[in-house]
């Protein structure tokens, strides 16, 4: 369990703190409010063994010296905005770019490294809030965000989250960014995991990883993840083989009519070795599905908890999200917030045994 104690520190003139999350059942969630980051997810396996599933660091210099999507609630807008620019009612914005000349995950100091203000309701449950400035890394309008973390006694962890427009129109994409490995967070790769994703296209994209606005077919692709498909029959392989390097890659989830808008299965993995099954689920059309490209390449910034280097391919990220670069394409659905309509998204991780 991490200490709370080793989060508890000042940032920016702000507190911050480590949240703590418990459901009857004896699953747990360690939230900090700095970046609104998930440090830890304790479940059973099948033999009733609590391990932690995620990825994180186990003291505030850690969170900050490490990888600064690990964990993280992502925003203002999340995944590339081409060219860190796009235009709104006539006026073009130039935004931080991060990214080569594209803007990432929000910028230089996008929610992934601001504090949020934190409020902890109950055992189960903790509200935080972050307002964007007008121009703050060049987006126009100043929003209001608040996510709520949450635990059920289903072995739930639920993010409802809310983005108010308060003063100008402005465009915004959210999304949760945890690593997970469901054979405990020790383990060395995730490739040996089983994964679904619920989506019969995916987005092409150029070269830098950009949105073109074109959705292509899966079928017959190493992207057709219909059926499950172990991780190691595909990363790695050469195309010859129906393989590829890694993923990190778009798709567009397959929805019912009753559900467009509303909650709907995305992806679920499953863990052999511990029977940890993971069902991802959300009112978001779309997920990003993250590998990484280079096996064994380390991720950004210093040790994970214990001390532990962590690498590429070791965990896996499920990003229910928006459409990319939708504020370059006018034929994807619009990212637009408008001063007084609220926008919100509600994203689920249910975790069994098989």
């Amino acid at each position: 369990m991490l200490d709370p104690a080793r989060f508890a520190r000042e940032i920016d003139g702000k507190p911050v703190r480590l949240f703590t999350l418990r459901n009857q059942r004896g699953m747990t969630v360690c939230v900090t409010n700095y970046g609104a980051k998930i440090e830890q997810v304790l479940v059973s396996d099948r033999a009733g063994h609590f391990d932690d599933v995620v990825l994180g660091y186990d003291s505030i210099e850690g969170v900050v010296g490490g990888a600064p999507s690990v964990g993280a609630f992502v925003g203002r807008y999340a995944g590339r905005v081409e060219n860190a620019r796009f235009t709104l009612g006539g006026i073009e914005h130039q935004l931080a770019a991060n990214n080569g000349p594209h803007c990432l995950h929000g910028g230089l100091r996008g929610s992934r490294f601001q504090v949020f203000d934190a409020v902890q309701h109950d055992a189960s449950s903790v509200e935080m809030r972050y307002v964007f400035a007008g121009g703050e890394e060049g987006f126009p309008g100043t929003l209001a965000l608040r996510v709520l973390y949450s635990v059920t006694d289903t072995n739930e962890l639920v993010l409802n989250y809310e983005a108010e427009a308060l003063d100008a129109p402005t465009v915004a994409n959210f999304t949760t960014h945890a690593f997970f490995n469901l054979e405990g967070a020790h383990s060395e790769s995730a490739l040996g995991h089983e994964v679904m994703i619920r989506a019969s296209r995916y987005f092409e994209m150029t070269s830098e990883l950009i949105a073109t606005g074109r959705l292509l077919p899966v079928e017959g692709t190493p992207f057709d993840l219909r059926q499950p498909v172990a991780l190691d029959t595909r990363v790695g392989k050469s195309p010859a083989e129906g393989g590829v390097a890694g993923y990190d890659d778009c798709f567009a989830i397959d929805r019912d009519a009753a559900e467009d808008g509303e909650l709907a299965l995305c992806a679920r993995v499953s863990a052999p070795a511990s029977g940890r099954v993971m069902e991802v689920w959300s009112s978001e059309p779309t997920m990003q599905f993250y590998t990484g490209m280079l096996a064994g390449e380390p991720l950004a910034g210093g040790p994970g908890k214990g001390g532990r280097r962590y690498v590429q391919q070791q965990s896996l990220c499920f990003e229910p999200q928006g459409y990319p670069n939708a504020p370059n394409i006018a034929a994807f659905p619009s990212a637009l917030h408008l001063p007084g309509q609220a926008r919100q998204g509600r994203t689920l991780y249910r975790f069994s045994t098989a």
